[in-house]
Parts: structure tokens; C-alpha cells; sequence
């Protein structure tokens, strides 16, 4: 059901294991890190890894749990932006919990390494403009692939009246693909210019707490509501489509579950 919402790859626990790994990598992709930031960077991110193995993976084991019960039957859309809103409060812990490590780099950065990730930015808006903007009076392939992909990934095939469905509910859902961009955008002016101010000689860490404030509230109340709009809209997509799948789709859903479940649980005991 919302098993997409935690991750995407079935490799959970070689993944997970992994994390910081990963996570260096893509800092050191965007800025270039030197040795001396990596090497403030590296423990931090372990030290954020080990806090969210014993502070989140219990969680979204309970709740997957919670999941296998509601996935054989139908759903409402509110059940679904009930475990959306769950899921999203636990990204943005975590995302918080990672503002120290960003605090920590952000007076170092020189110039050549915001101009560098200016141009990662641009680069990764571009790929975004291609998958979820829409041409005209079409569904973008792209975001067309996506959708069937990630809901394959728990029911298993889709049949072609499903997909069918599917690419129907994509060009009627409101989502706007340009105002997503643009939010996007938003949020990273407000970052680099938060990282400005750290390097001008504001308190790191006042600064970046303030500047996470900022990124997190849309800027007007019409962003306000269009971004609560797009979100209950595409509650009542996946609450649709679960209620469009076949008993034995939704007992693969269970399966699938009970899967990420078991490996959530394990992780969590260090494994």
C-alpha cells in the first residue's frame, strides 16, 4: 500500500547497511567534498545511522504490521493520508536530526563548491522537468512508468484494465508538475542562501535551524493549499487503485509487507 512511501528498492537490509555510505557518496557527488570535510562528515552520518536503526526501524515495522491488516481490504483516502502523514513525520525527523551535520560543514564550503552544487541542482531539476512535467494534453511517460512500477513493486502485474485505469487517473489528478518544480527550486535558494549567511559569519547553527524552518512552510497561503490539494488527491489515487486490485494482488501485498517487516526488524537489531 504505502511501502513506497519508506523505499523503493527490494534490497532492504543491503541497502540500509549501506546508508552512510551512500549518503557521503551523494554529498561528495554535489559539493566535492575535501578530506578534511569528509572526515567531519563520516562519523556524523554514523552517528545519524545508529540513531535512526534504534529510533525509527522499530516504527516502520509496527507500522508495516498495521499495514497487512488494512492491505486485504478496501481502503478509504483517509487511511491512506493517515499513514502518508505518519511516514512524512518520520522523513522529516530525520531530515532534522541531519541539520548538525550540515551546520558543521556549511562554513567550510568555498565558493567552486556552491557553484557546484548550483549546478547538480540544475542538473537534478532537469531530470525532474523530464519525468513529472506533463506535455500538453498527455501524461508524461515517465511519470506514467513510475506509477506502475512502484505499484508492481507490491501487487505484483497489473492487468491492462488497471494500467489503463492508471494512465487515466495520472492526466486527471491535479498534480502540477511546474509548481512542483518551482517548490523545488524555492527550497534550494533558501539553502544556499542559508549557507551564505553561515559563511558571511551567522551562528551555524541558529542559522540552519531558521533556514529549516523556512523550507518547511510554503511561502503563501495558495501554495498552502495546493500542496494539501495534490496530497489528497493522490491519497485518493492509491486508495482507488488498492480497492481496483484482485484478492490475489492484495495477498501479494501482504507478503510483500510482511517482507519488509522482517528485514525492518532485523535491521533494527543490527543485522
Amino acid at each position: 500500500m504505502l511501502v513506497t512511501l519508506l523505499t523503493g528498492c527490494s534490497l532492504v537490509s543491503v541497502t540500509y547497511n549501506r546508508l552512510p555510505t551512500w549518503m557521503l557518496w551523494r554529498l561528495d557527488a554535489m559539493l566535492g567534498l575535501t578530506d578534511t570535510q569528509s572526515a567531519v562528515v563520516r562519523p556524523a552520518l554514523a552517528d545519524w545511522h545508529d540513531w535512526h536503526r534504534q529510533a525509527h526501524l522499530p516504527r516502520y515495522a509496527a507500522a508495516l504490521r498495521q499495514w497487512q491488516t488494512l492491505a486485504r481490504d478496501d481502503l478509504t483516502a483517509d487511511q491512506v493520508c493517515q499513514a502518508f502523514e505518519q511516514v512524512r513525520e518520520w522523513g522529516l525527523q530525520a531530515a532534522e536530526r541531519l541539520l548538525p551535520v550540515m551546520a558543521a560543514l556549511a562554513p567550510s564550503l568555498s565558493d567552486a563548491q556552491i557553484d557546484r552544487w548550483n549546478r547538480h541542482q540544475r542538473r537534478q531539476d532537469a531530470r525532474f522537468a523530464q519525468d513529472f512535467i506533463d506535455p500538453p494534453g498527455q501524461v508524461s511517460p515517465q511519470r506514467l512508468k513510475r506509477a506502475i512500477d512502484r505499484a508492481e513493486m507490491l501487487y505484483g502485474r497489473l492487468d491492462d484494465d488497471q494500467r489503463a485505469w492508471l494512465a487515466q487517473r495520472l492526466a486527471d489528478n491535479p498534480f502540477d508538475g511546474e509548481h512542483a518544480l518551482a517548490q523545488r527550486q524555492r527550497r534550494h535558494a533558501e539553502t544556499v542562501a542559508t549557507v551564505e549567511r553561515i559563511r558571511a559569519g551567522a551562528d551555524p547553527v541558529r542559522e540552519v535551524q531558521a533556514g529549516w524552518n523556512r523550507v518547511l512552510v510554503p511561502p503563501t497561503e495558495a501554495e498552502r493549499r495546493a500542496s494539501e490539494q495534490q496530497t489528497l488527491a493522490a491519497c485518493v489515487q492509491l486508495a482507488e487503485l488498492h480497492n481496483r486490485t484482485t484478492a490475489a494482488q492484495r495477498e501479494r501485498a501482504v507478503q510483500r509487507l510482511q517482507g519488509f517487516e522482517r528485514e525492518f526488524l532485523a535491521l533494527s537489531n543490527g543485522r
